[in-house]
């Protein structure tokens, strides 16, 4: 069957979606630029650095240069050193150098056993804790894998599993344990050949690239650069629907790194706005919807806990304004003129460990006839979904959005563990509640004093 290229750009897009043991592993890394120990006069079960494939070494040479670079304006970040390690006994080598791979170090234990050692980007850092790397086997054989985390961290996705990098799936339980005092063990039977391992299938920014445009052009409009990261990779948004001056939907994504339930619930919320369907297409008539569905590209590609290139929580910049990505989303906004009294609803999407959206609790839209509190209705009515409000003190996005543009707002968190159909139904139906209520609602005239919002 033939199928146009934006139907080919969102198959690319979405087809991406389906204690103390770190420490020799982390100072050796640090001390001879490898993962473990160093090579020279080394018995035969030690690891030896080998040299990269020639198309993964030259994104891991980028990648590295770029870690570099931003890691001496930031000192509190450890950049990660990407290269392969070689275990000549058991036929195998693991690498880091994919980008959103994350491997601090690995260690051989016996015969087709090892250490996995994890550690994020800086310390403190909020326990989402990402891993990633390659494993290739000369030959079939078992392997076990037992994950170790840097500053007593646990393990927290399933691993995701995949030979090509395409189609991907979570370990059996078989596969993977996680044992009582929180160590989590792999165990694997490979097959000669190339296997990942990762916390979640990655989602790069030319997979957000790919289903952006495909969502844009099925509208008649094009995705457009609002800025750089740190690293220089451009920040990308689209828009659709009224005209500049209708109220404004602002749809944010992907200010954390790993979470990818939050990216899945924004592209399904996002895609039923964009369908051609009545009730889409009204909505459309009447409110402008601009969508940035990734602001922090760099945290992405170097496999980051939660920052960006600097190690900063960008997600507590909304006030501060110190970060390049955070400011660039505020300036667009101000050149467009969208400020209190334009912005109809934001919603920004993430992951946590269950479905919860985060309201503020001095929202006015929250009483009984507001557009919030109408909508978190409507979504209680079909689904299980905690609302959490809390006080506009921290520079979070939600507390901005409504302290800075008068607009209701929710953090809009979705379940590690969440299945891709029942979250998709949720996001779908978010939208379409949505949808109902937005077009008679007009945006708050002005924004509140928030006396206990902390700018920075």
């Amino acid at each position: 069957m033939e199928h146009s290229d934006a139907e080919r750009r969102r198959s690319r897009g979405r087809a991406a979606l389906r204690a103390a043991p770190w420490l020799p592993g982390a100072l050796a890394l640090l001390l001879a630029g490898c993962a473990s120990h160093p090579a020279v006069d080394a018995p035969q079960d030690t690891p030896r650095d080998a040299p990269a494939a020639p198309a993964a070494s030259t994104t891991a040479d980028a990648v590295a240069a770029a870690s570099a670079a931003t890691a001496a304006e930031q000192p509190g970040v450890v950049p990660q050193v990407r290269t392969t390690r070689v275990f000549d006994d058991d036929g195998l080598r693991f690498d880091n150098l994919l980008p959103a791979a994350r491997l601090s170090g690995i260690e051989r234990l016996g015969e087709g056993r090892y250490r996995v050692d994890i550690a994020p980007e800086t310390e403190p850092v909020n326990p989402s804790a990402w891993y990633g790397f390659r494993i290739h086997a000369d030959a079939p054989r078992a392997l076990e894998l037992r994950f170790a985390y840097a500053h007593g961290h646990r393990h927290r996705y399933v691993p995701k599993l995949s030979v090509d990098g395409r189609t991907w799936r979570e370990a059996r339980a078989d596969e993977f344990q996680l044992d009582a005092d929180g160590t989590a063990r792999l165990r694997l039977q490979l097959a000669a050949g190339e296997l990942r391992v990762f916390a979640q299938p990655p989602l790069l920014p030319e997979d957000f690239e790919a289903w952006s445009a495909s969502v844009a052009t099925g509208l008649g409009v094009e995705p457009a650069t609002f800025g750089r990261s740190v690293q220089g990779r451009p920040l990308r948004m689209f828009e659709f629907g009224a005209g500049a001056d209708a109220p404004v939907l602002l749809v944010l994504g992907r200010q954390h790194p790993p979470e990818n339930t939050g990216t899945q619930a924004l592209m399904g919320f996002v895609e039923a706005l964009a369908a051609d369907t009545p009730q889409a297409r009204s909505f459309r008539d009447r409110v402008r919807v601009l969508v940035v569905p990734l602001l922090n590209p760099d945290g992405v590609v170097e496999g980051h806990w939660r920052g960006n290139a600097r190690g900063v929580d960008i997600n507590r910049d909304w006030g501060p304004f110190a970060q390049p990505e955070t400011r660039a989303l505020r300036d667009l906004l101000q050149q467009r003129g969208i400020g209190a009294g334009r912005v109809a609803f934001a919603i920004d999407f993430h992951s946590t460990f269950r479905d919860v959206f985060y309201t503020v609790a001095e929202d006015p839209s929250r009483a009984p006839d507001g557009v919030l509190h109408a909508w978190m209705a409507a979504m209680q009515a079909g689904f299980d979904i905690e609302e959490k409000p809390s006080a506009a003190r921290t520079p979070v996005f939600k507390n901005w959005a409504f302290c800075r543009l008068g607009a209701p707002a929710v953090t809009y968190e979705v379940g590690d563990t969440t299945p891709a159909a029942e979250l998709e139904s949720v996001a779908r139906h978010a939208a379409r509640s949505l949808m109902e209520l937005l077009p008679a609602a007009a945006p708050p005239s002005a924004a509140p004093a928030c006396p206990r919002f902390d700018a920075g």
